[in-house]
């Protein structure tokens, strides 16, 4: 047997006895030993092998995988820059603390430096955004190596899966020629892994983190842990599922409202917020309503008038276990791992909450004087879409103006599913590739359709995520564009303004006058263009029921959503101000 070979062998199934289920290949020729062992243990039933020719949609496909199983599937490349398309994809693994397994095929350390074709840096690449980065060693025709390729292994997994922080893991495979061979061949020693299936290192580290009464907390900055009254809890893009009954019950007990991002997970809480950004955003209504704490939870940092209303807050206490913890206003006064149990005790300020209670219904029908069903807004799409979400299913939410749309629009509209982004450093470049990954999840576990929702140019920025080998099972992904022919967020930002009107489409806009639906049909993908409400209504109902299918909600241009959007926040002042 061929060391190469030998090595590729014991890597694969080590991966298996570790809980790697799913591994996402990018053709090469350098990683062919990886590729053959990997065909190989999907045939036994051992592993599940997803191939993709975009080596950068491969990586996103494996975070939609991590984020939806907290599983770290793994990404397999060939040398050269086919690992350096990885790096995207890397990043926001590395921020939003999604597991992965990075395996880079590699020429021999002989074969570096000296001009031979395919060869990079590639340890360096991934720089700080990667738990751990690993060179191995060649394989060789001599004993040992069994248990030094398999403890690798195992570390990375460890690592990759830490409870503290979960992230990216590096292996860098160098493979020496032949790179093929009998599988079945001898070794010069036993291949084995440890009995019954067991990994090599078993990881029983136990670190947790204790929640205590927020009174007892409050004792870190004031010594009687007096409960401020009127205080505001925002929640972000966390990972933690008991956060979500943890922030429910304690926003319940002191009758503080919550302001949640999509991510968060929190529509079921009863005291969430439909419309918290917009009146967050409301610069009068913000400066009479500044808590006197806040207490943040997970990522946030959606939100500039919820940043503000962080920022001017009394006090600011920051929950997150991470050990770069989220504080976008760098305000924190107390960092803790989890969220605080009730107090025994507290002052419960009644009218506090009932001014931001009576404030969302007031913005909530303000915004109904303003949209109309003749002219289809991205945000009217986010309403559409959240509402009909089927029961048990995922809405995997795009950056830029789709996640605001939710954030503002339709907050609280999903209850029965789970909403999923990408919210670590919020780019458009794999939206479309995590989803399907999270769709891939979904398929298997039998989780119902996983819906997601981006802008045009994020979709066109990764449609090749559409391009499935038909050899693999199908998923069920319905992806909803809203098309406005263009960046429209940019629109609704400073670069807006009237006098950058010159140059704003060529360098911010770039409307491209690409149909999304015909690109789709171009890929195979079910297509369906709709232009108002119900047309959307019927179109999703239908696809939800299964397979692949992109539909096209064409809307107003970016200008006349950025005019809405600004008629929609006076009508909302206004309502606030009782004009």
């Amino acid at each position: 047997m061929e060391p190469s070979v030998a090595q590729a062998k014991v890597i694969v199934d080590e991966l298996i006895r570790c809980g790697v289920t799913d591994v996402v290949l990018s053709p090469g020729s350098r990683s062919a030993p990886l590729a053959l062992e990997l065909a190989a243990a999907q045939s036994r039933f051992d592993i599940r092998l997803h191939v993709r020719l975009d080596e950068r949609v491969a990586a996103f496909v494996a975070l939609g995988l991590g984020k939806a199983t907290g599983i770290p599937a793994a990404v397999v490349t060939t040398s050269g820059t086919a690992v350096a398309n990885l790096l995207p994809a890397v990043i926001e693994a590395d921020h939003s603390y999604v597991p992965m397994l990075i395996l880079t095929a590699d020429r021999p350390p002989q074969l570096r430096g000296i001009g031979a074709n395919q060869t990079i840096a590639q340890m360096s690449i991934f720089g700080p955004h990667v738990r751990s980065s690993k060179d191995l060693a060649t394989a060789t025709h001599a004993e040992g190596q069994v248990k030094y390729w398999r403890s690798e292994v195992s570390r990375a997994v460890g690592v990759a899966t830490d409870s503290v922080s979960p992230g990216p893991v590096h292996l860098n495979v160098p493979f020496s020629a032949p790179l093929v061979g009998d599988s079945d061949g001898i070794w010069v020693e036993n291949l084995d892994g440890r009995p019954d299936g067991r990994p090599w290192v078993a990881d029983a580290r136990l670190l947790a983190a204790v929640s205590s009464p927020l009174d007892e907390i409050m004792a870190f900055l004031d010594e009687e842990g007096v409960v401020p009254a009127r205080g505001l809890i925002v929640v972000g893009d966390h990972n933690d599922s008991d956060f979500i009954e943890m922030v429910d019950e304690l926003s319940d007990f002191v009758g503080w409202p919550i302001i949640a991002e999509p991510s968060a997970n929190m529509s079921r809480a009863d005291l969430a917020l439909s419309h918290g950004n917009l009146l967050a955003a409301d610069s009068t209504f913000r400066e009479s309503h500044i808590p006197e704490l806040v207490l943040t939870v997970g990522k946030v940092g959606l939100s500039r008038g919820v940043l503000s209303l962080i920022e001017s807050a009394g006090i600011h206490i920051a929950v997150d276990s991470h050990v770069h913890f989220s504080d976008p206003t760098r305000t924190a006064d107390l960092v803790i791992a989890s969220v605080p149990l009730p107090p025994e005790e507290c002052e419960v300020d009644t009218e506090w909450l009932e001014e931001w209670q009576r404030a969302d219904i007031l913005a909530a029908a303000a915004i109904e004087t303003v949209l109309t069903p003749t002219n289809l807004t991205g945000m009217q799409v986010a309403r559409v879409v959240t509402r009909l979400l089927p029961d048990a299913g995922t809405l995997f939410i795009g950056a830029s103006s789709a996640v605001r749309h939710v954030a503002s629009f339709a907050a609280t509209s999903v209850t029965d599913s789970a909403v999923l982004g990408n919210r670590g450093v919020s780019g458009i470049d794999g939206c479309v590739s995590t989803a399907s990954g999270i769709a891939i999840s979904a398929t298997v576990e039998g989780d119902g359709c996983v819906v997601a929702l981006v802008g045009d140019q994020s979709f066109l920025y990764d449609s090749n995520a559409l391009l499935i080998p038909p050899t693999e099972a199908k998923i069920n992904l319905v992806v909803v564009v809203i098309d406005n022919n263009g960046g429209g967020i940019f629109s609704t930002l400073e670069q807006g303004a009237p006098q950058y009107a010159k140059h704003f489409d060529q360098v911010f806009g770039v409307p491209l006058d690409i149909d999304p639906a015909h690109v789709a049909k171009s890929l195979r993908a079910h297509s369906v263009t709709v232009t108002t409400e119900d047309e959307l209504a019927v179109a999703l109902d239908q696809a939800v029921e299964g397979g692949l299918t992109v539909i096209t909600a064409t809307t107003v241009d970016r200008h006349k959503e950025s005019e809405i959007q600004t008629d929609i926040a006076q009508a909302v002042h206004e309502a606030l101000s009782g004009g």
